[in-house]
C-alpha cells in the first residue's frame, strides 16, 4: 500500500462505536496490556488509549504505520510496531487483551497458535467488525462488483476465512453489537471506496470501471447529494480454552 491510500484509510474508514469499548472492558475487567494485531492506522488501537496502561499496534504494511506514526501522536501509550498474526513481536504470555479490527479473515490459520502464544492464561481477545445493514444497498454494491475481476481476485486472495472458533473456541464465544449510521456526500462516499486495501488505483486501467460502479450505488441511494450508510459494529470476544502445557508453540 502506498501513502496515499493509507492516508484515505485513515480519513474515511468508518468509526467503531466507541461503547463497545466501554462493554468490552465491563465485562474483562481492568487489564494493563492490550495488542492490536493488524492495526492499520490504529483507530481501534487508540481507542483504548487512556483506558489501557499500554497497547501495541502491529502492521505488517510500512505506509499504514507511516501514516498511523502521525495519527497517533498524541497517544503515548500506543507503541506502533512492524509484525503480522503470523509472526508478532511480544514476548510469551504478555498480553491480557488481543483486539483484532475487521482483520481476522486475512491471518492465516497458523496464526491462530501465534496469538495464543502471546496471550496471558487468563487473557481475552476481542474481533471488532462492521456489518452494512442496508440490504438493498449492498446487494446492488457488491452484484455490481462482482463484474469486476480484479478486485474480486484481490479480496480473494487476501482472505483465507479463519473463523472466530478457530481463535477462541468454540463454546466460548460471546457478542455484542451496535447500530451506527453516517451521511456522506460524493466525495466521502468514493473516498472511503477508494480506501479499501482490494480497491484499484487511479493509474489502473479498471479504476475508471469502479468509480462508475460506486457512482451508480450512490446516485441511486442519495437524497439531496448525501446517502445514509448504516451498519453495526459487531464485537465477537472470549477467552480461549487452551492447553498451555500441551501447546504447540511453547
Amino acid at each position: 500500500m502506498n501513502i496515499e491510500k493509507a492516508s484515505l484509510y485513515e480519513k474515511y474508514r468508518l468509526p467503531y462505536a466507541r461503547e463497545a469499548i466501554d462493554d468490552l472492558l465491563g465485562i474483562t475487567g481492568d487489564v494493563q496490556v492490550v495488542v492490536d494485531i493488524g492495526a492499520g492506522t490504529g483507530q481501534l488501537a487508540r481507542l483504548f488509549a487512556g483506558r489501557c496502561e499500554k497497547v501495541y499496534a502491529i502492521e505488517p504494511d510500512t505506509a499504514m504505520r507511516q501514516v498511523a506514526a502521525i495519527a497517533l501522536a498524541d497517544y503515548p501509550s500506543v507503541e506502533i510496531m512492524a509484525g503480522c498474526a503470523e509472526k508478532i513481536p511480544l514476548a510469551h504470555e504478555s498480553i491480557d487483551l488481543i483486539v483484532i479490527g475487521n482483520a481476522l479473515h486475512r491471518f492465516k490459520p497458523e496464526a491462530c497458535d501465534e496469538l495464543r502464544r502471546i496471550l496471558k492464561k487468563n487473557g481475552w481477545i476481542a474481533l471488532f467488525r462492521y456489518v452494512f445493514t442496508h440490504r438493498a444497498y449492498m446487494e446492488m454494491l457488491f452484484t455490481k462488483l462482482a463484474d469486476l475481476s480484479s478486485v474480486v481476485n484481490r479480496i480473494d486472495e487476501a482472505s483465507y476465512h479463519t473463523p472466530a472458533e478457530a481463535l477462541i473456541g468454540e463454546g466460548q464465544i460471546r457478542k455484542f453489537s451496535y447500530s451506527q449510521s453516517c451521511l456522506e456526500d460524493w466525495g466521502t462516499f468514493f473516498g472511503a471506496a477508494c480506501a479499501g486495501m482490494e480497491a484499484p488505483e487511479p493509474h489502473e486501467g479498471d479504476f475508471a470501471h469502479f468509480e462508475a460502479i460506486n457512482r451508480d450505488v450512490f446516485d441511486a441511494f442519495s437524497m439531496d447529494g448525501k446517502i445514509k450508510i448504516e451498519y453495526e459494529t459487531q464485537v465477537t470476544f472470549g477467552q480461549p480454552l487452551v492447553s498451555w502445557t500441551e501447546s504447540t508453540v511453547l
